[in-house]
């Protein structure tokens, strides 16, 4: 299968309803080879790595390679107001100079996008020459996570199950085990993917959403939400893995933890919790300490310097027994003689009172969760519910920022951030307050390698830093731009990619319960 036949599949696609393209799929899928199959499942389900491209990124690297002002791009992308039908507009009779094969169409996808004057530039532009304007428009549109067809991960389950003659739920369970790619792989062979999970593979972590008091679970169980960073530990003997939710090995930084879980009465495990720092009395601490732990190159001073706690909110596999598809109830059941447990809810209990023990104890909030639900791997789920203080929080991308004045005239001191939305990013004002001055010029020194532009003061960096902030409430103003009251910085968010952002979906759903 080649690119050119992909983009006319995604246009036969693009404006039917999820019954028809399922049909659609099932009919022409025969026609390719299994690698194939399994390319073009993972690009409909944009199940490739994070790539950092944002509009104004966009914009740029496609003038350049066109040899055009971007003022051009403007202009066109003020009438279309999408990326992909303005690079098939700006030369609509283009036609594909070679065959470009899938897999180098995925590859370019996946690239980490640096500097206009990277080599990841470089071979984007040779790709972008040699494509077809129809090509172009659906590249822009997966390269920047907005194809605007309606495809997702679910209507790809179900062209999956249609394809290879499976129940929807049999998928669905199967793709909690196994990326698309790896369910393609043993579809193709007519064999069951393995449901089971293995020492030393990662599991995408479940996530939980802000949602008002008449959507949360009438099942519940409600565990206090901590100020740490999100943690997968597996056990097997002695041998502790530690994952941080990127999937990313942390092991090193927390070897007081893999000591207290090597005494665990149990052989083998994987178990999803949280790490966070404390006070000499056990009480929580500031987050930032976590910054100490997670950057030192000295583990053991920084063990020193900074003491943290484990707490265990789920159990995704006990000995040998996979949990994963268990309801949370079940799942807590097989854990209950673990130690280090979250601190939870009696049943029955008063869920308010609860909220404010835990706001008196120094946390963050609490978390109300769904007792019949399995564990929904790399799924914001409805079933578990944050519920803190009423400010709102949101975790942003660094988009420019000005150096400070006086003291601070040394380093960045006032950041611009945004939110996502379907063409890239939204700016939603400024943050200055929050960080101390060491983390201010820690910040400067990481966003000075990823400037793209400078304009009258202002340093414009490719998106890659991610904040969590806070402020008193959401505005909008006369001409419709959104901002935020008293934003502070709460944290860096080092766990986190800039694909995982709120949106601004998210910040107008907030607004609306404010």
């Amino acid at each position: 299968m080649t690119m050119k036949m992909m983009a006319r599949l995604l246009q036969a696609l693009e404006h039917k309803k999820p019954t028809n393209q399922i049909k659609l799929i099932s009919d022409e899928i025969s026609k390719f080879k299994s690698n194939d199959k399994k390319i073009l499942f993972q690009i409909l389900a944009m199940e490739y790595p994070s790539n950092n491209i944002g509009i104004s990124k966009a914009k740029k690297w496609i003038a350049k390679c066109l040899n055009i002002f971007e003022s051009e791009i403007d202009a066109f992308y003020d009438a279309l107001e999408d990326i992909g039908d303005v690079s098939e507009a700006l030369d609509y009779s283009k036609e594909s100079e070679m065959e470009i094969p899938l897999n180098r169409f995925l590859n370019v996808l996946s690239l980490d996008c640096g500097g206009i004057s990277s080599e990841e530039y470089i071979i984007f532009s040779e790709l972008f020459k040699d494509m077809s304007s129809l090509e172009r428009k659906w590249f822009c549109r997966y390269w920047l996570r907005v194809p605007r067809n309606g495809i997702n991960v679910g209507t790809v389950q179900k062209m999956i199950a249609k394809i290879y003659d499976k129940k929807l739920k049999e998928v669905k369970s199967d793709n909690n085990f196994n990326d698309i790619s790896t369910l393609i792989t043993y579809y193709e062979m007519n064999e069951n993917p393995p449901t089971n999970l293995s020492h030393g593979k990662f599991v995408k972590p479940m996530l939980a959403k802000e949602l008002p008091m008449n959507k949360w679970p009438k099942n519940k169980i409600v565990d206090y939400k901590y100020d740490g960073n999100r943690y997968q530990i597996h056990k097997e003997g002695v041998n502790v893995i530690i994952f941080n939710r990127k999937g990313n090995i942390v092991t090193p930084q927390f070897q007081d933890v893999v000591e207290k879980v090597q005494q665990y009465p149990i052989l083998r495990c994987i178990l999803d919790g949280e790490i966070y720092p404390i006070k000499e009395d056990g009480s929580p601490a500031e987050h930032k300490l976590m910054g100490t732990r997670v950057h030192s190159k000295n583990h053991e001073e920084a063990i020193e310097k900074v003491k943290v706690k484990w707490v265990i909110f789920d159990c995704l596999k006990y000995e040998l027994e996979t949990l994963i598809n268990l309801p949370y109830s079940e799942r807590l059941v097989k854990m209950k003689d673990l130690p280090d447990q979250a601190h939870r809810m009696e049943k029955g209990g008063d869920v308010l009172a609860f909220y404010n023990r835990a706001i008196n104890d120094g946390f963050e909030g609490i978390i109300i969760k769904d007792d019949s639900l399995p564990y929904e791997a790399g799924k914001r789920s409805v079933g578990w519910a944050k519920y803190k203080p009423p400010r709102i929080d949101l975790d942003v991308v660094i988009t420019s920022a000005r150096y400070g004045e006086g003291a601070r005239s040394g380093f960045f001191a006032s950041f611009d951030i945004a939110v996502k939305d379907e063409n890239g990013f939204l700016g939603i004002g400024s943050v200055g307050t929050g960080l101390s001055e060491r983390e201010m010029l820690s910040l400067t020194n990481r966003l000075r390698t990823t400037i793209e532009d400078v304009k009258s003061g202002t340093y414009y960096f490719v998106p890659k830093i991610v904040l969590q902030v806070s402020a008193d409430l959401i505005s909008r103003d006369k001409k419709g731009n959104l901002g935020l009251r008293f934003p502070r910085v709460v944290r860096i968010r080092e766990d986190k990619y800039v694909v995982d952002i709120n949106t601004v979906s998210d910040v107008i759903q907030t607004m609306a319960g404010f």
